[in-house]
């Protein structure tokens, strides 16, 4: 891929990623913001399996059965695009990954678990989405 592709690639993805796709638009300020959250939120749930850098090393990952993803390679996984949707399922609970246990017990608790009502299910989804944001900047081409 071509240096000129890659940022045009990158600018793209931020776009979505940056809540295009539901119909707001931030300013850069607020983008950092929502990549410093994202990452706070990554280092105190994420990060111990997938390890501080998204590699799939971090301290538990050595005691699981299977070795969590690189969550730096999901663009290329994906042909490219940075798989929003699949992402979002996987961390929300409609396709829970293995590792992760039943949704009734996950191991990051309710964090990002569906709620009942506007306030937790409009709480889960600003989580949802600065994680989201955070992880298309770990992304590797």
């Amino acid at each position: 891929m071509t240096f000129t592709r890659a940022i045009l690639l990158a600018l793209c993805l931020g776009g979505t990623a940056n809540g295009h796709a539901n119909g707001r638009a931030e300013s850069p300020a607020a983008a950092m913001s929502s990549v410093t959250d994202g990452s706070r939120l990554y280092a105190e749930y994420c990060a111990v399996c997938h390890g501080s850098e998204g590699r799939g090393d971090g301290p538990m990952a050595t005691g699981l059965t299977t070795p969590p993803s690189d969550l730096r390679r999901l663009t290329v996984a994906y042909g490219g695009i940075f798989p929003v949707t699949q992402v979002r399922e996987t961390i929300d609970g409609r396709t829970p990954p293995l590792l992760h246990g039943t949704r009734d017990m996950p191991i990051w608790g309710d964090a990002f678990k569906r709620t009942r009502g506007p306030q937790g299910e409009r709480r889960v989804e600003e989580r949802l989405d600065l994680l989201i944001d955070y992880l298309q900047t770990l992304q590797e081409y």
